[in-house]
């Protein structure tokens, strides 16, 4: 339970970091909320390779997912899409925001899925795998790393 009251904190810090670093561009007026619309926000291929738009795809809310230091993005995952077997170098604090969506520790029964509103955290070098269920897909997905 630790972990989820962990990630439910970071994960209300870092909307709210990005919110207010969000909020600095040069057209947003002074002290006023910089509003995107879902309709506008504009998603990439997490896989440059990916030309097709086949795999997952992110819009980067605050941070640079090329570098170290925090990031944060949307994942919009297909429909019985599977990452395989990875790990991260940073902490992962995720929340679904619609979907079935899986992660779970290699070694370890796929567990359930946290669904819309549910949160995952996977520590940092976790061998672990995830997978956006076919039937309850596709699935969309808040991730923040704090570490990159």
């Amino acid at each position: 339970m630790k972990h989820y009251a962990a990630a439910l904190v970071m994960l209300a810090a870092s909307v709210t970091f990005c919110a207010a670093a969000q909020a600095q561009p040069q057209k947003a007026a002074k002290n006023l909320p910089l509003v995107t619309p879902a309709s506008d926000v504009n998603y990439s291929p997490l896989d440059p390779k990916d030309t097709k738009h086949n795999g997952v795809m992110v819009h980067v809310i605050y941070g640079n997912l090329a570098k170290k230091g925090p990031v944060a993005f949307l994942a919009r995952i297909p429909a019985g899409y599977s990452g395989g077997p990875h790990a991260h170098e940073s902490d992962l604090y995720l929340a679904t925001i619609s979907g079935n969506y899986f992660e779970w520790r290699i070694g370890e029964p796929e567990g359930q899925a946290g669904g819309a509103g549910g949160t995952i955290f996977v520590p940092a070098k976790t061998l672990h795998n995830n997978r956006c269920e076919k039937q309850g897909g596709p699935c969309l997905n808040y991730a923040y790393y704090p570490n990159g």
